[in-house]
């Protein structure tokens, strides 16, 4: 059976920065990573195929993958080499940064490309600010510490700007992470703890105080899906990853998704994946 865990590059209780090496696979057939505040990869060696906030990405040897706590992280595949430098903060660390970027061009570029593709120069650039960041967590006093790692993680941002800029030129002048944007973020990480349990709209909207419209508003406009899609295509990869990964049956997987019975799982999978159960079982070469 899958169960969840804690990362590798979570952050513990209590924890202000952290870094290390990952090859994704302890997160494999386990809930979404949500990053609190901010969790930089930089991709050292291999491949790996993995979803934001099920969206599909190929993050491969030179790539810089940048997560928020609006983005639901997850490995679908990845090659036996796959090796990722990671530096992930808090958002005590990181909170005042978000706030500096005003810029449209990063806030959006960063959405819908959370993979940045680095040439040769950025690569050796990104490098080498995460071994000044790394340096910092390992050396001198708790204030020097903050500053370092604030300041390099503004640099990051501003240079993330620079290349996002021409990618979007229509954008207005003046922007800030909107209140659309934060509410979306806490949905999010809503849904990563609550999916097995709950998929209807007014749960999340209850407990984000709003309206289950103006929550509806929020969605198709950061990710043009409404809730009840998003929700929906978020439980279908879930339970695509357990039938990948587990030999639960049916019944076992209704119960823990909470499903009134295995018929309405059923109907519910073949609905949004297109196939039923047994085939997609069988598409596994898995009866």
């Amino acid at each position: 059976m899958i169960t969840p865990g804690i990362q590798s590059f979570a952050l513990s209780h209590g924890e202000q920065y952290k870094h290390g090496r990952t090859s994704l696979r302890d997160l494999s057939g386990k809930l979404p990573f949500v990053a609190n505040g901010c969790t930089m990869l930089l991709c050292v060696e291999g491949r790996a195929v993995v979803t934001t906030n099920t969206r599909k990405r190929t993050f491969r040897k030179g790539d810089l993958l940048v997560l928020f706590s609006d983005t639901l992280f997850a490995p679908l595949c990845v090659s036996p080499s796959f090796t990722a430098e990671y530096i992930s903060l808090s958002l005590e660390l990181t909170g005042e940064i978000f706030y500096k970027m005003t810029s449209p061009a990063f806030w959006d570029g960063l959405y819908e490309y959370p993979v940045c593709r680095l040439s040769e120069a950025q690569y050796s650039l990104a490098d080498g600010v995460f071994k000044q960041m790394i340096w910092a967590m390992e050396n001198g006093n708790e204030e020097s510490r903050k500053n370092i790692l604030q300041n390099c993680i503004y640099n990051v941002f501003l240079a993330l700007d620079i290349v996002f800029k021409p990618m979007f030129p229509d954008l207005g002048k003046c922007y800030q992470k909107d209140q659309s944007r934060v509410l979306f973020g806490k949905f999010m990480s809503l849904l990563a703890k609550n999916f097995h349990v709950k998929r209807d709209v007014r749960y999340y909207a209850d407990r984000l105080c709003i309206t289950t419209d103006y929550l509806y508003k929020i969605t198709c406009k950061i990710e043009q899906r409404t809730p009840k899609e998003i929700i929906d295509l978020f439980v279908v990869t879930e339970l695509k990853r357990y039938l990948d990964n587990t030999e639960q049956s049916v019944k076992d997987l209704a119960r823990l998704f909470h499903f009134e019975d295995a018929s309405y799982l059923c109907r519910f999978f073949r609905r949004m994946a297109g196939c039923s159960v047994s085939e997609y079982r069988n598409r596994l070469g898995r009866s």
